[in-house]
């Protein structure tokens, strides 16, 4: 996959900063890495308007709060309880637009780790039945239109410690962790967040970064690392580490329908033309 963002620095003009990003699952070792789980496609217009869904802060959010909110969904609905139960913290990427009176008047699920359309028909109902803070736009105005507003359903505290058995479960028995709208939400937010180093910028080296990090059961990215990375310029890896370490949540890997821990590979070629 290549992404072509624009210039992180606006003083310098004329180059390009290509991304070429990889996903690889690593489970309990340096095993050649496997193939994330591919999503049907979605809008590009979405995403394109929501090219920065993973900052929160102006975000719609229930007027009591998520911890609240999510908890009364638990009390209220049994199904959904017994889903966290059974599979871990359930992670949503909800599609939502809000009204003047503060009421949801859209709702979809555009993302989650579970294909349950009861869990799903019961979210969208409790976050319709209650009032939201409304969309704002950077100027501070609210904003009319829809936006991707991220959700979850934490389990009880006890159960999301990564535990030693998840990195020792063979690739070929999970499925996959991902980051929530896939693959090309991912290079989304590598391109939108990588700021390229200014000293390799001056001197047009292009960079290469081998990152290795785990995506827990609870969708934390944790123990980011550098396994390679071209020496002319270590800045790369700094900064990878920088932007992995604020990643919005991920859908965790799973086994047997429950969430693990689970490493990941992300190699990243950066280059200036």
């Amino acid at each position: 996959m290549q992404v072509n963002p624009p210039a992180h620095n606006p003083s310098s003009t004329g180059f390009m900063i290509r991304f070429s990003i990889l996903l690889g699952l690593i489970i309990g070792g340096f095993y050649p890495a496997a193939k994330a789980t591919t999503l049907a496609p979605k809008p590009p217009v979405l995403l394109k308007q929501n090219a920065q869904w993973w900052n929160q802060s102006t975000r719609p959010h229930p007027v009591q709060g998520w911890d609240t909110f999510t908890q009364s969904i638990k009390n209220y609905h049994p199904n959904i309880k017994q889903a966290v139960n059974d599979k871990g913290t359930l992670i949503f990427l909800i599609h939502m637009r809000v009204n003047k009176k503060g009421r949801v008047d859209f709702a979809e699920v555009w993302d989650a780790n579970t294909q349950d359309s009861g869990i799903k028909s019961t979210l969208i109902e409790a976050i319709q039945y209650n009032t939201f803070t409304p969309f704002l736009k950077m100027n501070g105005k609210r904003d009319k239109n829809s936006t991707l507003v991220l959700m979850e359903i934490p389990t009880d505290s006890q159960q999301l410690l990564t535990q030693a058995q998840d990195t020792t479960i063979p690739n070929k028995a999970i499925i996959p962790a991902r980051f929530l709208g896939g693959e090309n939400a991912f290079n989304e937010y590598i391109a939108n967040q990588f700021e390229y180093p200014s000293r390799c910028v001056d001197a047009s080296i292009s960079g290469y970064v081998r990152m290795r990090f785990m995506v827990d059961r609870n969708g934390v990215v944790t123990n980011c690392r550098i396994k390679e990375y071209s020496k002319a310029c270590p800045e790369f890896g700094i900064e990878a580490i920088r932007v992995l370490k604020n990643c919005p949540k991920w859908i965790p890997a799973t086994h047997n329908g429950k969430n693990i821990s689970a490493w990941f590979e992300v190699p990243i070629a950066l280059s200036i033309r």
